[in-house]
């Protein structure tokens, strides 16, 4: 799949901009803070319906506009060509738009186009907490499964219910008699969460496979790196959905005692890890900075074959900024295997000085400056 056109209208720092980019790689070159990154995140939101890196999306609004609209045309191999639209207003939930078509439920706008990002945030999944391992997870397998979407909308939702219920019951806000309730809240609960489970543990499997071997290219053979699911209770001997949903229940009730002292629910999907091994040893508390990268880039790249192993293309590659933060063998690396991987590439970057003549000559440059865009 590709993009062939893009258009922002008041996004960030963007008044109103269209460009068409080229199949292959595109490149975006300016100093910091004139607009690059906003391109890609505007690729990003298209997507996966969320920024890559606001809060809130009226943070995506530019200032003193009541709203913000991105929009792009994506031809694909797959599928038929669609035309992506996402408004984001100051006041109103965000709008999706598929041919001209209004979708108020984005899970629907999810996945119509795929998109993996590189950003200098990658090394945040090795190092960082657990809830930032857990959302790359969700938006990664969103992008490949509408179901996983939904079940993970009905997860949160249930989980909320649940929660207040137990906070509630703690604090005497309602009678004892309430606890009656929690059975076929448990039972809801397990029945949503066992879907996202079963999900997580086969997208990790074969992503495993795929850093892992990646990983050793990368290290030039001198490396392993293992990536290990970490769910909340033990998966052991479990194979069907309905036997996990059976001891998420079994555990709910192992730990009923904990959770009505804490006012919380201790067990399921929103307590999932994931762990990095590089020979043996945690990555994320015995790997050096070096490392890590190594295991951020080949996590993304195995990524990217796992998207296209799924939908049958490849997706969208978004690098912003990350050439500064591996040296050059890495860098030729990433070019080969990217060029090799034949997606369109969309890459912020500072200046050119990392890239070859040979690569400058087969790739679109784009100059930016003060949210304006010119090609060069």
């Amino acid at each position: 799949m590709h993009v062939t056109s893009l258009k922002l209208e008041n996004f960030r720092n963007y008044g109103t901009l269209e460009i068409q980019p080229g199949e292959g790689l595109n490149i975006f070159v300016g100093l910091n803070a004139q607009g690059k990154s906003n391109l890609l995140e505007s690729l990003y939101l298209l997507a996966t319906s969320k920024s890559s890196r606001a809060g809130k999306d009226t943070e995506l609004v530019r200032f003193d506009q009541p709203q913000a609209r991105v929009t792009a045309d994506v031809i694909r191999t797959k599928n038929s060509d669609v035309e992506i639209e996402i408004a984001l207003s100051m006041t109103e939930k965000k709008v999706a738009r598929i041919n001209g078509v209004k979708h108020t439920r984005l899970a629907e706008v999810i996945g119509q186009l795929n998109a993996v990002l590189f950003d200098s945030g990658d090394l945040e999944i090795i190092r960082g907490e657990p809830s930032i391992r857990r959302r790359f997870l969700d938006l990664e397998i969103a992008q490949t499964s509408p179901r996983y979407v939904l079940a993970l909308g009905s997860y949160r939702k249930t989980l909320e219910q649940r929660n207040r219920l137990l906070r509630d019951l703690r604090d005497g806000r309602v009678p004892g008699s309430a606890r009656e309730s929690l059975p076929a809240w448990n039972e809801g609960l397990a029945q949503h969460g066992a879907r996202l489970i079963e999900r997580r543990r086969l997208f990790l499997e074969r992503l495993a496979q795929l850093a892992s071997e990646t990983h050793r290219t990368l290290s030039d053979e001198r490396d392993s790196l293992e990536v290990v699911y970490q769910p909340s209770f033990s998966l052991d001997g479990l194979s069907e959905v309905g036997d996990i949903q059976g001891r998420f229940q079994e555990e709910l009730a192992s730990v009923a005692g904990e959770e009505a002292a804490r006012g919380t629910t201790v067990r399921g999907p929103q307590r999932d890890d994931i762990a990095f091994r590089v020979n043996g040893q945690d990555c994320r508390l015995y790997g050096s900075q070096g490392q890590q990268r190594t295991v951020a880039l080949s996590l993304k790249l195995a990524e990217r074959q796992l998207i296209e192993e799924l939908v049958g293309e490849p997706p969208l590659l978004l690098l912003d900024d990350v050439l500064s933060d591996l040296d050059d063998a890495r860098r030729a690396l990433l070019f080969e295997l990217t060029a090799r991987a034949g997606s369109q590439t969309f890459l912020s970057c500072t200046n050119l000085r990392a890239f070859s003549p040979g690569v400058l000559d087969r790739a679109t440059v784009y100059a930016v400056s003060a949210g304006e865009v010119a090609k060069q």
